[in-house]
């Protein structure tokens, strides 16, 4: 009788039961919060080359070294027109022809005249030779025979006018005509450039002309970078400057020469930069304010990110009057940009990455 008693009922059992896990899971968890550590995300910056420092630069555009406007030197119908916009050229080749027929019949007749005045003036000189003609008269002859030895001449020239040949290799950058228009002497067909070798021009202030000299330019190594292919530097030449600046930009006018890559199609117009090493300038680095923990005259202090370990180390740098750092940090170092309040040398963090990289 007393065993049933203290026999326990099974919701009760239940309602012990689940105590006792709830008190678990609790105990769990709060040990899982002390054990794990929380890793703060840093924001870093990655120091880039300290030469790029020392590069200037001067926003330019391609001009062509070699240009020509062609034309026909007579007039007529254009029968063909071998080339358009872009077309590639060598020396030597037909770009355009005009109908020749007006062209050969004037130099057939031209030839027939001229035939018969030479042999009239072969007949003269030999009767003159004998004294058997006057001077005048062979005089007259001569002259006829002189005028329609030109007259021939002329009519071969002004069909060999009825062709434009290209004077240079190089590329068709324009066309202003097409087949079967008629066209005056001398009226623009088609430009020619040589895009084998160009010009860059860009314009240089005359504040830097004072700081630097005009030498600068011939003295320093200069490359070339287009827009469109900003990851290619372009070995160039340095070609001239002016003497005397532009009064309305305050700037001198210059230009280098460049040999165009062959993987390159680059066109005068094409825009891009002009770029000069620049020694007399200190190499230096600039450092976003966020990113300092302390900074005072020529020193300061910034945490190096290690990635290695995922953990941040004191730094201090050497700066220069402006507030660059001159020395203390290295190509590729990796410097925390902000919230450097809230940390400690030392202390385990990890890189805070967004979408495009660090």
């Amino acid at each position: 009788m007393i065993k049933s008693a203290f026999r326990m009922r099974p919701s009760a059992k239940l309602l012990i039961a689940s105590a006792i896990g709830l008190t678990l899971v609790g105990c769990n968890k709060a040990v899982s919060e002390v054990t794990t550590p929380v890793v703060t995300p840093v924001k870093l910056m990655e120091v880039p080359d300290v030469t790029l420092s020392q590069v200037d630069s001067f926003i330019a555009k391609i001009d062509a070294t070699d240009r020509a406007a062609l034309s026909f030197q007579v007039a007529g119908e254009i029968e063909s027109l071998n080339v358009k916009m872009g077309s590639m050229v060598e020396k030597g080749d037909v770009l355009a022809i005009l109908d020749p027929n007006d062209y050969q019949l004037a130099l057939d007749a031209r030839q027939a005249e001229y035939s018969l005045a030479k042999t009239a003036f072969n007949r003269a000189d030999q009767l003159y030779s004998k004294k058997l003609i006057s001077t005048d008269d062979f005089d007259q002859t001569e002259t006829q025979y002189k005028a329609a030895k030109a007259a021939y001449e002329q009519a071969v020239t002004d069909l060999n006018y009825t062709r434009i040949t290209a004077p240079f290799d190089g590329v068709v950058s324009i066309t202003f005509a097409k087949e079967h228009q008629v066209v005056g002497a001398n009226q623009p067909i088609l430009n020619l450039i040589d895009n084998s070798v160009m010009d860059v021009v860009f314009t240089v202030p005359v504040t830097y002309t004072e700081q630097y000299g005009l030498d600068k330019f011939s003295a320093s190594t200069l490359t070339v970078s287009m827009d469109s292919h900003r990851d290619v530097d372009i070995p160039s030449e340095f070609k001239e400057i002016s003497t005397q600046p532009d009064v309305d930009t305050n700037s001198y006018s210059a230009s280098v020469t460049i040999q165009r890559p062959q993987e390159l199609n680059l066109l005068p117009g094409m825009t891009g930069q002009v770029r000069l090493v620049n020694d007399e300038k200190k190499a230096t680095i600039k450092i976003a304010p966020s990113a300092w923990i302390s900074k005072h005259d020529t020193t300061g202090l910034l945490y190096r990110f290690n990635s290695e370990n995922q953990t941040i180390q004191q730094i201090q740098v050497t700066l220069d009057e402006h507030g660059d750092v001159i020395s203390g940090l290295e190509k590729g170092d990796l410097i925390v940009e902000a919230g450097v309040d809230k940390l400690a040398s030392g202390q385990q963090v990890k890189a805070w990455i967004r979408e495009g990289g660090i």
